[in-house]
């Protein structure tokens, strides 16, 4: 077993930095393969939030299309339309209907 003195102990940080210099290039490497998964997981998120916002989008409008759909077959049902022309017919009474003719 070796017999570690003081001079020895100085000597480590030395080591590990030129392993780090020895290295750079695969650290580098490492670097920017962390730096594409970020932008890649950004984009990811991005487009998530994206179709969600698109997914809130549709109920709404479908709730709205149901809404103008249920109100336009019942505003076009013969007994809705002799009470709205029951109400039109008393300003209707006084009047003589325009004739249009063709030119």
């Amino acid at each position: 077993m070796k017999n570690w003195k003081i001079k020895d102990y100085l000597v480590l940080p030395q080591t590990g930095a030129n392993y780090m210099l020895r290295n750079l290039h695969f650290f580098g490497f490492l670097a920017s393969l962390v730096l594409v998964y970020i932008s890649i997981v950004h984009q990811g998120q991005g487009r998530v939030r994206e179709y969600q916002a698109l997914q809130k989008d549709v109920k709404e409008m479908r709730s709205k299309y149901l809404k103008m759909r249920s109100e336009a077959i019942v505003n076009h049902q013969q007994s809705e339309i002799t009470k709205q022309l029951g109400s039109l017919d008393g300003a209707l009474k006084g009047s003589v209907p325009k004739r249009i003719e063709k030119p």
